[in-house]
């Protein structure tokens, strides 16, 4: 067993709506072990809007959902401590990196303003809290937790996470411009023109996830099963089977494929294709100026960039410009946790006035969304 005086331990999370990862990390970074678990909120509602109408409709449920999450992160934490051979007082800091509305319900945070126009929040700023009083000192953690700030209703802490991390991991800034996408139940877009941030947001995961989880498989295999069909003629390019399995279904890489799947994940494709299509015009950036594209998230770990970019989902203009950086949110809690500065570091994306923008308001954005919706 470790020593406690040579044992410094901290536990970074990243806080999903439909997922929980944690790692603990020793003083160094190093990552000695991870876990992993559905988050139980889903009981109250599998996107964060119906979360937030669930606790609008009776503000008991804000503590509800709390007490599940940290009765679960208190489990998970134990078993990283206790499987490792370590001591539980030997972990001296935490950060749980999350969206808008899951640090929210942890803070137990009114949600009526999250939930409706013009989509108020208090998170602007990181949050330090005692973990005594989060964690209802179920395992006497005794430690500050950082609790990471917003930028807005629909850019949170899990995406400047990120963005802290690609611009320190791969010096994204020095290449003076970046688009960076976070597709996991919800996709979260930043486009970085060298001096401004512009954002927004689509939900597509969920669409992914509810594919995924009637297959049992991966949504991006569901992507590289729909470029196979597409490419034997058996799928359209405006999402349509072929008839002979228009009832049926069809059956490719191990995958069913029915009519509603390619609907929901058409619809997804297009939002995504959309809100990069949107960034690049609002901010009136020159494709050829944008050096990178980084990909995270869960969805985005595992898609094949070739298939990808032949349904539409990526322009193909970027194609050549990806990296998958994975989980960003977790290795961005990891990253603060082991910076040495007195101030928290995603709070300076919070103090650049990040530029929202809200899709939907656009005169044109109709019109796009459905330009996109077709497997092109």
């Amino acid at each position: 067993m470790m020593e406690n005086s040579i044992c410094e331990l901290k536990i970074a999370v990243d806080l999903g709506t439909t997922s929980v990862e944690l790692a603990i990390i020793d003083k160094s970074g190093y990552i000695v072990d991870t876990s992993y678990f559905k988050n139980p909120q889903s009981l109250y509602g599998k996107d964060v809007i119906t979360r937030i109408n669930t606790a609008v409709r009776d503000k008991s449920f804000i503590k509800t959902m709390k007490d599940l999450l940290i009765a679960s992160l208190n489990e998970h934490i134990n078993k990283l401590v206790t499987t490792n051979n370590l001591y539980v007082s030997s972990i001296n800091k935490v950060c749980i990196s999350g969206n808008t509305t899951m640090i929210s319900i942890l803070l137990q945070y009114d949600l009526e303003e999250l939930g409706s126009y013009p989509f108020n929040h208090k998170l602007d700023k990181s949050v330090i809290v005692d973990s005594k009083d989060l964690f209802n000192n179920e395992l006497s953690l005794n430690c500050p937790v950082i609790l990471t700030g917003c930028s807005s209703a629909f850019i949170g802490g899990d995406v400047l996470s990120g963005l802290f991390y690609i611009e320190n991991k791969y010096d994204a800034k020095e290449y003076d411009s970046y688009l960076f996408l976070d597709l996991g139940t919800n996709g979260e877009m930043v486009l970085y023109d060298g001096e401004n941030y512009y954002s927004t947001s689509c939900a597509c995961g969920p669409a992914f996830e509810a594919s995924s989880r009637c297959e049992n498989v991966y949504g991006s295999t569901l992507i590289d099963a729909i470029a196979v069909g597409i490419k034997a003629g058996k799928i359209s390019r405006e999402g349509i089977l072929e008839d002979t399995f228009l009832q049926s279904g069809l059956d490719i890489m191990g995958v069913h494929i029915s009519a509603d799947i390619l609907r929901e994940i058409l619809l997804a494709k297009a939002a995504i294709k959309t809100g990069i299509e949107i960034l690049i015009k609002e901010s009136n950036i020159d494709i050829s100026n944008i050096n990178n594209v980084y990909i995270a998230g869960g969805f985005g770990f595992y898609l094949n960039i070739e298939n990808a970019t032949y349904i539409g989902l990526i322009p193909e203009y970027l194609s050549n410009k990806i990296k998958i950086v994975g989980n960003t949110s977790l290795k961005g809690a990891i990253r603060i946790l082991t910076n040495h500065s007195d101030t928290y570091p995603i709070d300076y994306y919070i103090e650049k006035d990040i530029k929202i923008i809200q899709m939907s308001n656009l005169p044109y954005y109709q019109d796009l969304l459905i330009n996109n919706m077709n497997y092109i």
